[in-house]
């Protein structure tokens, strides 16, 4: 069943630049921080802005470089500064800091206070992404998916999405729905396991990923649809998001 009247490039540009979005620096910290080792859920600026967070940051506390690297991006309660803040996102980053080298990854994606490098970007959101860090996961993913920069692979780009969308990230589950359903990293395009992802999305509304499975509704006869709504009743929980996609694949 071909679907080339489906995928063009302003479909698979949106759904990369959607991908980087969510794990760039447009999201405010707080979106973060229950990512993030000894963070706290209220305000973390109501002590004070880099006079409270400074002393820990130069104690070493990853977490408090991080803060001030987020403080100094993106102008929280201090000037607007890219080499400061990158100073203190590398020195999180590079004691391994999960949710530093994405953000270090994402200024060299963007070019922000340094020089663009893309091939760089990649390399700090693999470190993070080996951690289990889904934002990173989806990024990377993203990167391999749209070949900015880098050689692209689907074959990576699928396995990074399964692994963040396993984790709950939902731009990765829509993604990955999107490759499936056109065949990207995969041998053929599945409907079904594009409308298994999609169906709980399409539930809560989610109106990209409703555009997404309207594409393809149409080409799948009633005992895909069948198995599309059984495979979404397993998918729906993310522990066995792996080992169901997996059987699918088998099943072909």
């Amino acid at each position: 069943m071909a679907i080339e009247h489906i995928l063009g490039m302003r479909r698979l540009t949106r759904a990369v630049a959607f991908s980087l979005a969510a794990g760039g620096l447009a999201l405010p910290l707080a979106g973060v921080a229950a990512d993030a080792p000894a963070a706290v859920t209220q305000d973390l600026y109501e002590n004070g802005g880099v006079e409270h967070w400074l002393p820990k940051a130069e104690s070493g506390e990853l977490f408090a470089q991080y803060v001030l690297g987020h403080m100094y991006c993106n102008g929280k309660k201090v000037e607007q500064d890219y080499a400061e803040g990158m100073r203190w996102y590398r020195a999180a980053a590079d004691a391994g800091f999960a949710p530093s080298e994405l953000a270090v990854g994402t200024l060299y994606f963007e070019g922000r206070g340094i020089e663009r490098d893309v091939a760089e970007a990649a390399r700090w959101f693999k470190r993070a992404a080996d951690k289990g860090y889904a934002r990173a996961q989806s990024n990377l993913a993203a990167l391999y998916l749209g070949g900015d920069g880098i050689e692209p692979d689907y074959d990576r780009a699928l396995h990074w999405y399964r692994e963040a969308a396993a984790q709950g990230h939902l731009v990765a589950r829509y993604n990955l729905a999107m490759m499936y359903a056109h065949g990207l990293g995969v041998d053929e395009p599945d409907y079904v396991a594009a409308y298994g992802l999609l169906s709980p999305m399409v539930e809560n509304g989610h109106r990209a990923a409703d555009e997404l499975m309207q594409s393809f509704l149409g080409e799948m006869d009633q005992a895909e649809l069948v198995a599309a709504r059984d495979l979404s009743r397993t998918l729906r929980e993310q522990d066995r998001m792996l080992v169901a996609l997996d059987q699918r694949a088998a099943q072909r």
